[in-house]
């Protein structure tokens, strides 16, 4: 099992990075998109918490920001239909205190807000990991707007914080303010 991967960062892209551990050996990891904003830049050092996930004859290293995470992460895979490309899409959309919330208090509209995550599957997820999380405290958060749900589903798609807050801006003037986060995004596309 790789837990840790502490080393120089090589390369970052919206589907992982590269780090370079002091022993000469380059490990790729997929990490969740909001963390690629938060990493160090390329060349600095980096340590990332990390998940081995062996599938379909191949190896995935996953990494994330804090033991946490990497636990939330690990924690989703035991629901039903939830694979790690989808929980770590799910970490990368919402804050991880939001997602244990939303599983606790059966939240599936804010599990939705998740780019994969249908009624079907929020339910399941809130349903099998309701009692599994009560290890993982939490600090309260503030509800997710439609604005805020936009900004993260921008982010998902890789574009970077201000880009996607300004494009959200932007599509907020075209749209009804009744409009759902579905067309609040197809509008914001139009400006990134």
């Amino acid at each position: 099992m790789i837990r840790r991967v502490v080393g120089q960062l090589l390369h970052k892209a919206p589907d992982g990075v590269e780090v370079m551990t002091s022993g000469g050996v380059s490990y790729e990891l997929l990490v969740p998109a909001g963390l690629l904003d938060r990493l160090p830049e390329v060349g600095q050092e980096v340590e990332l918490h990390s998940a081995l996930i062996s599938r379909d004859a191949s190896l995935e290293l996953f990494g994330f920001g804090s033991s946490r995470d990497r636990t939330l992460f690990l924690r989703l895979l035991n629901a039903t239909g939830v694979g790690p490309r989808l929980a770590l899409a799910m970490l990368g959309q919402l804050p991880g205190d939001r997602i244990v919330l939303a599983i606790r208090g059966r939240d599936h509209e804010v599990l939705q807000t998740v780019s994969g995550v249908g009624r079907k599957t929020a339910e399941r997820i809130a349903l099998e990991l309701k009692d599994k999380l009560d290890d993982l405290a939490v600090e309260e958060v503030a509800p997710l707007t439609v604005g805020a749900s936009a900004v993260d589903a921008l982010r998902a798609l890789g574009y970077g914080q201000t880009q996607a807050e300004a494009a959200v801006a932007r599509a907020r003037r075209e749209v009804d303010e009744a409009a759902g986060m579905e067309e609040l995004v197809r509008a914001a596309l139009r400006h990134v």
